[in-house]
């Protein structure tokens, strides 16, 4: 499908201030020119929605909300929002800071896989912008490596780009809805990219909130590092097949040469409890950080939860040994209720993944089952509709040679005797 034509706008005058100077990119909604103020030269990129789509209020409505949710975030990691409004074509335009460089989908595209520090870098710089997003009561929704911008920066840094989150058109802007009891989602209605939707953005199970953004930014994350999305599919419902149901893949499976640490860090961002990922995209940085010590950190907890299921040596000695008085005997009380209580709870979290893992199990093979069952029942109509025309056709056949046998053998007609002319007297 290609593009709408786009008129020229090469050489407009812009507000009075940004004159238009060439094309840079465009899309379905609208397009991207270089631009550059008239009397101080500054460089800027200039958004305008797609003349087709000028007179449509939800079009509209996105570019101004993308306007208004890019200029709340105080973040140098954000694209910067200089000025917006409508030209004199009612035409509605975004003036921002003009970016050098590429998407993070393009260096994927181009390079492949991303080196394991430098995709650190990226994500702790955007999580930097997803922090100020969210302190400023912004939520992306639309997080993806096409829009973590790769924009080129030779002053200090490592890598010679800084990261640069841009398009914040679909951004959910969560203090505004509830003053105001407006939501920018209609029912039912997909808003952002399938393969880094958290189950609760495709299905509607809950808010879209910060942790949505979390669980993008991990799956952003697995993409610079192995090359590919995590949950694959070219349909749609084959991508939320697997985000909501298949098990989460392993980054060390996929490439052995990562970290099994960072195994650990995506299981945690991407997990499908809500509650049960990082609590801030800051908290998720850091821990990819410093990842070994974190992941130390985190084993070191969890074994912490479950050793209270072994009883200690102070409890054996405590059981073995009159207790000397009252106090001693409520001490031991004390502990050994607050070991049982460890126990259960411990055996409660086992029971429930375990109930969790088959309810994972089970839900993809039920849907194993229905593919292969319809596959089953097309290959049978096929077997059938060929098995009929095969045997309508050997009948014809079968009947065209009878026909031409007994054209064969039919035998030949005498030929009638003249009859006598009666003569004349």
């Amino acid at each position: 499908m290609t593009e709408p034509s786009l008129p020229d706008l090469s050489g407009t005058v812009v507000a009075g201030k940004y004159r238009v100077e060439q094309l840079l990119g465009q899309g379905g909604m609208g397009s991207v020119w270089a631009g550059r103020h008239v009397t101080l030269g500054q460089l800027v990129a200039i958004k305008f929605v797609h003349p087709k789509l000028a007179g449509s209020a939800e079009a509209r409505r996105r570019f101004d909300n993308e306007a208004k949710a890019a200029a709340r975030i105080k973040s140098r990691h954000a694209v910067a929002v200089h000025d917006h409004g409508v030209t004199e074509a009612g035409q509605p335009y975004i003036v921002m800071e003009y970016l050098d460089g590429e998407s993070l989908e393009r260096a994927i595209r181009e390079r492949g896989k991303l080196p394991f520090a430098e995709v650190v870098q990226i994500v702790a710089q955007s999580a930097r912008a997803l922090s100020a997003a969210h302190e400023a009561h912004v939520v992306h929704r639309d997080l993806k490596p096409d829009n973590v911008f790769l924009a080129k920066d030779n002053d200090g840094s490592r890598h010679g780009y800084g990261v640069k989150l841009v398009d914040f058109g679909i951004a959910k802007v969560v203090q505004d809805e509830a003053e105001t009891g407006a939501s920018s989602t209609q029912a039912g209605m997909v808003l952002g990219t399938p393969h880094y939707m958290s189950p609760e953005a495709l299905t509607a199970s809950a808010p879209v909130s910060a942790a949505s953004d979390i669980w993008s930014l991990g799956a952003c994350a697995f993409a610079a590092a192995c090359g590919r999305v995590p949950f694959e599919g070219d349909a749609i419902g084959d991508v939320v097949l697997k985000v909501c149901a298949a098990p989460v893949p392993v980054p060390s499976k996929v490439d052995p040469s990562l970290p099994r640490a960072f195994d650990a860090w995506f299981a945690k961002c991407c997990s499908r409890d809500v509650s049960a990922r990082f609590k801030s995209a800051a908290e998720a940085a850091d821990a990819l950080l410093r990842l070994e010590e974190w992941s130390r950190a985190e084993r070191e907890n969890v074994t912490y939860q479950f050793r209270p299921l072994q009883p200690s040596l102070a409890l054996m000695d405590l059981e073995l040994e009159p207790a000397p008085s009252t106090r001693g005997r409520m001490l031991a009380g004390i502990l050994v209720g607050a070991s049982l209580m460890l126990g259960l709870l411990g055996f409660y979290v086992m029971k429930r993944t375990r109930e969790a893992d088959e309810l994972v199990r089970s839900s993809l093979a039920r849907a194993t089952a229905s593919v292969e069952a319809e596959s089953a029942r097309r290959s049978k109509a096929a077997e059938e509709a060929l098995l009929l025309s095969q045997k309508a056709a050997a009948a014809a056949s079968a009947s065209a040679q009878a026909r031409a046998l007994a054209s064969q053998t039919r035998p030949a007609r005498k030929p009638k005797a003249p009859l006598a002319r009666p003569q004349s007297p």
